[in-house]
């Protein structure tokens, strides 16, 4: 690790905590009555993440945030300020907002009886008002909902007597405001698809990197799935993927079953990243060992030259995937130049479904414009849409359903975690810290 700049996110080891050992139990991921725990015990209290403030761009705009049974609306009642509200009309319990998605407006009117809030959520308008008599009471409004921000997203919490979101992130806002998220990313990429699994093993998937040798082989020669430090930090989590560092599994054989001469000669990926990167790999002075320091230096230039400044970044996770979960639902997978952000939501009628939120964000040269927000997509997993996606992406998704069918075996009985799945067990630990009160 380069020690040659205090800047950017840390990357020391941190003290972890010891967890509960044995079997995860596989009804966890199956059982109706687990789900109602989850939602009565855990999301009704933690904060979630609604959505990116960028959505929200003046007084009147808005969004739902779907959660469960539950639609929150989330709105910039005021130049200054963001409210979210119980997204029901208070007479007959309509939604007001009927279309998830964004929107603007100068009051929320219900479609049913035309009942009218204005954005502070109060009630403004009551057709035929005198007929209710006394039975309408006076300050009737959209229930409201604990809302903050953080990192340029907006978090919701249904819980009027949860902690405060910054005492809930914990270390992660020291962590990750290096990157700047809310001014140096802009939305590219927004589409929701329907899984067939429970909503952790969406987490799962994503918080191990054992599976990279069964599900992406292809990445053995330019990651290091190995030396992969895992931090567990209080709710939260994270690991540190080297790139251009190939995996201790990409051996001199195995290279040379692929057709090269050893482990160190440049690989077709490696060469073409050179190439995207303006460095001709004929003309390239080393080999493996010598590419992950030289496209450092390659990155800083070519950011300065196109207006993108990883000054706040250091060096090594200049080429590292910095991956952070966010308790329950939020997945990180962060790069200078791009990230994804991938939400995981339960299905509230099947605890065997789920809905997988993706977000690309890309980063901004410094001074262009923020580009136009994309259409957001809802889609089934393999209705053809997730070819727009990632292939690493792509695999974790097709892997999705099979676990689940497992799950549901008589055969099988819960699941047996290594050391290094040990995200997947921290996460069940918090998960039963909010389940036993």
């Amino acid at each position: 690790m380069t020690t040659d700049s205090p800047r950017g996110t840390p990357l020391q080891k941190f003290e972890e905590e010891d967890l509960p050992g044995g079997r995860i139990p596989k009804e966890r991921y199956t059982s109706h009555e687990f789900a109602q725990r989850e939602w009565e015990q855990m999301w009704t209290r933690t904060w979630l993440l609604a959505g990116p403030v960028s959505d929200l761009p003046t007084t009147g705009s808005y969004f739902t945030f779907e959660i469960g049974d539950e639609s929150i609306l989330v709105v910039r009642s005021a130049a200054d300020r963001i409210s979210a509200f119980y997204n029901v009309c208070q007479h007959r319990a309509s939604r007001v907002v009927t279309k998830p998605g964004c929107g603007h407006t100068g009051a929320f009117v219900c479609p049913y009886h035309l009942w009218a809030y204005d954005l502070d959520g109060r009630l403004s308008r009551v057709p035929d008002r005198e007929d209710f008599g006394a039975g309408l009471a006076e300050g009737t409004r959209l229930p409201q909902v604990r809302t903050d921000t953080w990192g340029g997203f907006v978090f919701v919490n249904l819980d009027p007597a949860a902690a405060p979101l910054e005492e809930y992130l914990g270390v992660v806002p020291d962590h990750l405001d290096p990157y700047d998220f809310e001014n140096n990313y802009a939305l590219a990429q927004d589409m929701t698809f329907e899984w067939e699994c429970n909503w952790k093993i969406g987490v799962d998937a994503f918080n191990e990197v054992y599976h990279v040798q069964g599900i992406h082989p292809e990445l053995l020669d330019i990651s290091d799935d190995v030396d992969c430090p895992v931090d567990l930090l209080g709710l939260h989590s994270r690991f540190l993927f080297h790139v251009l560092r190939p995996s201790p599994r990409w051996t001199d054989e195995r290279a040379r079953r692929e057709g090269y001469r050893d482990r160190h000669e440049l690989t077709a990926q490696v060469r073409d990243i050179l190439k995207n990167m303006g460095v001709d790999p004929d003309g390239f002075e080393g080999d493996m060992r010598h590419v992950r320091k030289a496209m450092m230096m390659r990155l800083r230039e070519l950011g300065g030259q196109g207006g993108l400044d990883f000054s706040q970044l250091n060096d090594e996770q200049l080429w590292m995937d910095v991956h952070y979960f966010l308790f329950p639902n939020v997945t990180f997978n962060i790069s200078p130049g791009h990230f994804w952000l991938f939400r995981h939501r339960p299905n509230p009628r099947d605890p065997n479904r789920m809905f997988w939120d993706f977000q690309e964000y890309q980063r901004i040269p410094r001074g262009a414009e923020r580009p136009s927000r994309p259409e957001h997509v809802h889609a089934v997993w393999g209705d053809g849409r997730e070819n727009e996606i990632h292939l690493a992406l792509r695999q974790d998704g097709d892997a999705a359903g099979p676990l689940q069918q497992g799950m549901r075996s008589r055969g099988f009985e819960g699941l047996v975690l290594a050391h290094q799945e040990r995200r997947i067990r921290h996460f069940h630990m918090n998960l039963d810290r909010y389940l036993e009160g």
